[in-house]
């Protein structure tokens, strides 16, 4: 009995796995086709562009714990309202408590390496500067 339900799962998991691979490989197809297109629409408009120097712009994926825009909204709330200079560990502990994730050191990983580049580069636009160091790493605080 045991094995016919373990059978059934995996014959449901490939068809499932085949199903997907099926539908990405008509995607890129069809990706392959456009590029083609666009490609000579390219020639028409620029015959000495050569198309080999074109890099592909790299496709991400974004965070899910965040809408756009709510990222350096939180931190500089959430610095303001410190009375203390924040490191991204304890601001990504913060933003795990006020959004309910799950406090897994995943999910606290993964927001904090989110918060990050986003205070990197709040720093880079003198919003943020360097408070004092802190036992686990660099503080920020509101310039």
């Amino acid at each position: 009995m045991a094995e016919s339900l373990v059978v059934s799962g995996l014959v449901t998991k490939h068809r499932e796995l085949s199903g997907l691979i099926e539908h990405h490989s008509k995607e890129i197809e069809r990706l392959g086709a456009d590029l083609t297109h666009l490609a000579a629409t390219l020639k028409l408009f620029s015959p000495a562009l050569d198309l080999r120097t074109l890099r592909p712009k790299e496709h991400r994926e974004r965070n899910a714990f965040f809408r756009p825009g709510e990222v350096p909204r939180f931190i500089l709330d959430t610095l303001r309202q410190s009375a203390i200079p924040l490191t991204c560990q304890a601001l990504a502990e913060r933003a795990v408590a006020a959004k309910g994730l799950a406090n897994t050191p995943e999910t606290v990983g993964a927001v904090c390496k989110s918060l990050h580049s986003r205070v990197k580069a709040l720093a880079d636009a003198g919003t943020l500067c360097e408070g004092p160091k802190d036992i686990t790493g660099r503080t920020w605080q509101i310039a």
